[in-house]
């Protein structure tokens, strides 16, 4: 279980579940006639329209089984494999994250501890009747709508990897807050490739789309593995690896309102200064003793504090008020979120100082997917804001 929200008075809202809906009218014949007998007590017009596709509507007489049986059909035959997706987009945090090398490309090379937690956004696909151009829309302002997307990014990928010319309405339900170092974008960017294969029959296998990612950016390719995994190189080279830690394990994530710019992270950040522990020693020994605070290194940390001094102090006030509450504190990616892992409960100053009442604090867990299938929102979760609705139609 997770729940997200931030120190303020919102409503609270739910989100919905990983639902795959298709357009076909089969389970449709077997409620027909409750269904036009409720509609006959509620209207006087001797029609009913019904979409069949983005492109075509059919009219049909109310009443007759034999016309409702032949359009089922119809759009049994003519009916895409998929016309509507939702997919829970989850983000991660680093458990712990060295980095070991500059490159002759201006990237750095890393080698992390990466794993999928339970706080996500939800996205919404439909097919478009467009040849075109996708729509995107969103409950966050601020958040662009056009090929600087990576969702956009994504699907423009996928068209020119396999030729498909499906285009699609997408609605973004953002709950997992930007510049954050929680790879929420990167994750919308997976999401939408798994969502365009699934709409077009299965073109491509994982492990295509997961090669393919690495072209929008090096967190994307991740979010293909099972959940957890060892990843080197600049973030691309993954390593499927069992989850290491108990899944319930719970968390607390604190986000200020202020971001960290990772140009500006690693600009700052100076090799020399970093760990010298041995990733594959730390990895093995969270496998085998699980958290503790000098697992838990992130070379990102000394710059990104020097970017933002009062993430600093953030993590040094959640350090000495946990009382033994968390396990380990810890900055994930290049932040500027602050993880507290072993309890879901921030500390009471969080709540009691004014400095950190625009805070954005969610509980997590860790998560894992099936392969061949994408990962799954948990039951219920509640977060501040407001709830948006993805629309049936865009004019």
């Amino acid at each position: 279980m997770a729940s997200s929200h931030f120190l303020c008075h919102s409503p609270i809202f739910h989100s919905s579940p990983n639902i795959i809906e298709n357009r076909s009218l089969s389970s449709f014949r077997s409620h027909r006639s409750s269904f036009f007998d409720s509609e006959s007590r509620n209207r006087r017009s001797p029609f009913v329209r019904l979409m069949v596709s983005a492109r075509k509507q059919v009219e049909i007489v109310y009443n007759p089984d034999e016309r409702i049986n032949k359009l089922a059909d119809e759009v049994d035959k003519e009916a895409a494999p998929v016309s509507r997706l939702t997919l829970f987009s989850p983000c991660k945090i680093n458990v712990f994250l060295r980095i070991t090398n500059k490159r002759e490309d201006g990237f750095h090379d890393l080698a992390s501890l990466f794993h999928v937690i339970s706080l996500g956004d939800v996205i919404k696909f439909s097919l478009s009747p467009s040849k075109a151009q996708d729509r995107l829309s969103t409950n966050v302002p601020g958040v662009p709508l056009d090929d600087r997307n990576l969702i956009i990014k994504a699907l423009n990928l996928y068209r020119k990897k396999t030729g498909s010319n499906n285009f699609f309405w997408i609605h973004l339900d953002k709950k997992v807050p930007t510049g954050a170092g929680l790879g929420g974008g990167s994750s919308n960017a997976a999401t939408a490739l798994w969502a365009a294969n699934q709409f077009n029959g299965f073109l491509a296998t994982e492990k295509e789309l997961q090669e393919w990612s690495s072209e929008i950016g090096s967190d994307v390719p991740f979010f293909f593995s099972q959940g957890a995994a060892y990843c080197t190189g600049r973030g691309e080279v993954v390593q499927n690896i069992p989850p290491p830690l108990p899944l319930d394990l719970p968390m607390v994530l604190i986000k200020p309102q202020q971001a960290c710019s990772t140009a500006e992270v690693y600009k700052r950040l100076q090799l020399d200064r970093t760990s010298k522990a041995d990733p594959v020693t730390l990895l093995e020994k969270i496998s085998r003793n699980g958290i503790s605070q000098d697992v838990c290194i992130n070379d990102l940390e000394p710059p990104a504090f020097e970017v933002l001094p009062s993430l600093k102090r953030l993590k040094q006030r959640v350090l000495s008020a946990s009382r033994g509450q968390y396990g380990a504190v810890f900055m994930s990616g290049s932040g500027s979120t602050i993880v507290g892992i072993g309890s879901p409960d921030p500390p009471q100053f969080v709540y009691d100082d004014d400095e950190y009442k625009d805070v954005f604090l969610s509980e997590a867990n860790f998560l894992t997917r099936e392969e061949n299938n994408w990962y799954t929102e948990p039951a219920s979760r509640s977060a501040c804001g407001s709830s948006s609705h993805f629309p049936l139609s865009i004019e």
